[in-house]
C-alpha cells in the first residue's frame, strides 16, 4: 500500500482532499452497484472510510477502489488516522463542502483517494499535504479558485524559538545563567537538568511548533511485572523520565500539562510508563532510526542536552542507548532489527533532500522582478542558490547555506500574497536574510531556487527560475 501521512496532513492544517461534484477519478468511476456485486474476502472492493481529523477535527474521508480488498480497507480504516478507527462503508466520500481531492499512488491498484471538507482558507493547506508530503496530486474544487490571496492566520501559525529566563521555582536552587533558569523554547529544547520544562517555558507556545493530539494509550500495570523489583532497571527508568519531562516533551506527552491529555506515550501513566511506547519510539529514542530531520540545537545552547543522535535530548547519550537496547531486547527486538524499524516522521528529513525542478510557466519570477508562486498566501518566502539544500525545520536546517534572501511574517501578520518582488518587503514583512542591508542582486541568465512555505515546514511552491 502506498506511504500515509496522516501526521503530515495535521501538520498543514489538511482540510480537505476532494472534489465538488462526488466524480471520483480513474478506478472510482466504477459503479457502486458492480463493486458491490464483487465484495467479500479478497476481491475487489469499492468503498470508503469515514473518519474524523484529530486536530481539524473536521470530517474527512478515504476512498477505496483497485485492487482493494474488504480485509484490507477494514484494516485501514481501523487505524485510519493516527491509530483511531473510522467507519467503512460502501460507496463514495461525501463531497458537501469538499475543496478538492488527493489522488495517492495508482487508484487501479492500491492508491486511494482523500476527500475532506473545508471553505477556502483549507485550500493551501490541502494542496500542501497533498502534493509535498503525501506525494499526490492535488485537484482543487471551484471554491478554491486561484487561491493565491493574503489572508490573516490559519490555525496556529509557527512561533519562531525564543530564550526564556524565569526565576527558579520555590524549593528549587537558582538557576545557572544570573541566578535565572534560561530554557530555549522549542520542541527540540530542555531545560537543566533536574527541572521539568513546563515550569520554565510556555507549553502552550511548543504546541504550535508540532501538532498536538491527545491520544492515550491503554497499559496493563501488573504489581507482579518482576521489572517493578529491579532496582536498576527502576534506577534507570526514573532518570529516563527525568530527561524527558526537563525537554519539551513534556508538553504532549504527559497528563498535567496537556489541555486534554497525553499523545500517545505518558510519562504519567504509571511507574512503567515507558509501556507506552512502541518500538518504533524505543528505536528513534535510541538514534536506531532517523530523527535528525526533527531539528536540534547544540548541546551548549540546550542546557548540556543533546538530540543530534537520539531522538531524546539527553544529558548521556550512551546512558540513554544502553537503556533502550535492553528495553527493545526485552521485547524481543534487537539492534539489528529495531534499526529496520519504521522511521517517525520521516518527511521532516524528506525536505531537507527535495531537489526542485525548473518552474513551471507563469512561476518564478517575471521580467519585471516580481516573484510568482502558487498554493496561496506565504508566511515565508526563500531565493536560494540554485544548489542549495532545502529549507527544513527550525533551528538548524531552516536557513541552509546558499539562501540568498529570506523574508517572513510575524505570527499574528497576514500572509503575504503572490506577487512580492524581489528584494522589497510587503507590509508586514521582515527580512531575515540577509541580516542587515539590502538583497543582494540576482544575475540576469543564472538560476536560482524559489522557495515558499505557507508556513513553516509547509511548502506550496518549491522549483528554480532563470533571472530575466
Amino acid at each position: 500500500m502506498p506511504r500515509r501521512f496522516p501526521l503530515i496532513c495535521a501538520l498543514v492544517g489538511l482540510l480537505a482532499c476532494g472534489d465538488d461534484d462526488g466524480a471520483p477519478a480513474g478506478a472510482l468511476d466504477a459503479s457502486i452497484e458492480a463493486a458491490a456485486d464483487g465484495v467479500g474476502v479478497g476481491t475487489p472492493f469499492f468503498g470508503r472510510c469515514d473518519y474524523t481529523n484529530a486536530f481539524a477535527m473536521s470530517a474527512e474521508c478515504r476512498e477505496y477502489a483497485g485492487t482493494w480488498t474488504r480485509e484490507q480497507a477494514e484494516a485501514d480504516c481501523a487505524a485510519v488516522f493516527l491509530g483511531a478507527s473510522g467507519e467503512l462503508a460502501e460507496g463514495p466520500c461525501a463531497t458537501d463542502m469538499a475543496v478538492g481531492r488527493c489522488i495517492v499512488g495508482d487508484t487501479a491498484a492500491d492508491g486511494y483517494v482523500t476527500v475532506s471538507m473545508g471553505d477556502a482558507s483549507a485550500c493551501s493547506g490541502a494542496r500542501t499535504g497533498c502534493e509535498g508530503f503525501a506525494g499526490g496530486t492535488f485537484e482543487p474544487s471551484d471554491v478554491c479558485g486561484s487561491s493565491c490571496e493574503a489572508s490573516g492566520p490559519i490555525g496556529e501559525p509557527f512561533v519562531q524559538p525564543f530564550v526564556e529566563c524565569r526565576d527558579a521555582i520555590d524549593g528549587e536552587p537558582a538557576g545557572g545563567t544570573d541566578g535565572q533558569v534560561c530554557t530555549p523554547t522549542i520542541i527540540s529544547g530542555s531545560t537543566e537538568p533536574g527541572r521539568r520544562f513546563a515550569d520554565y517555558a510556555d507549553c502552550s507556545v511548543v504546541r504550535r511548533q508540532r501538532p498536538y493530539y491527545a491520544e492515550a494509550v491503554e497499559v496493563e500495570n501488573d504489581p507482579e511485572d518482576p521489572r517493578l523489583g529491579d532496582e536498576s532497571y527502576m534506577q534507570e527508568l526514573a532518570w529516563l523520565r527525568e530527561e524527558a519531562e526537563a525537554s519539551a516533551c513534556i508538553c504532549c506527552h504527559t497528563t498535567t500539562e496537556t489541555p486534554e491529555g497525553a499523545a500517545l506515550w505518558n510519562t504519567e501513566a504509571g511507574d512503567l510508563w515507558i509501556d507506552t511506547l512502541s518500538n518504533e519510539a524505543l528505536a528513534m529514542f535510541a538514534g536506531f532510526t532517523d530523527s535528525g530531520g526533527f531539528g536540534f540545537l547544540p548541546t551548549e545552547e540546550n542546557n548540556g542536552f543533546d538530540r543530534s543522535q537520539t531522538g531524546l535530548p539527553t544529558t548521556d547519550r550512551a546512558r540513554l542507548v544502553a537503556f533502550m537496547t535492553r528495553e527493545l531486547e526485552r521485547r524481543g527486538v534487537s539492534p539489528e532489527v529495531a534499526a529496520e524499524l519504521e522511521p517517525f516522521a520521516p518527511f521532516f528529513r524528506d525536505l531537507i533532500e527535495f531537489v526542485p525542478e525548473p518552474c513551471d510557466d507563469g512561476l518564478g519570477i517575471d521580467e519585471d522582478g516580481v516573484l510568482q508562486w502558487t498554493g496561496g498566501g506565504a508566511r515565508y518566502i526563500y531565493v536560494l542558490e540554485a544548489d542549495s539544500a532545502s529549507p527544513g525545520t527550525p533551528p538548524n536546517w531552516d536557513e541552509p547555506e546558499g539562501t540568498l534572501w529570506l523574508i517572513s511574517v510575524p505570527p499574528d501578520a497576514q500572509a503575504m500574497s503572490c506577487g512580492a518582488a524581489y528584494g522589497e518587503l510587503p507590509d508586514g514583512a521582515v527580512q531575515r536574510i540577509p541580516a542587515s542591508g539590502s538583497a543582494p542582486a540576482l544575475v540576469s541568465g543564472e538560476t536560482y531556487y524559489l522557495h515558499v512555505q505557507r508556513d513553516v515546514v509547509q511548502p506550496i511552491t518549491r522549483c528554480t527560475f532563470v533571472a530575466p
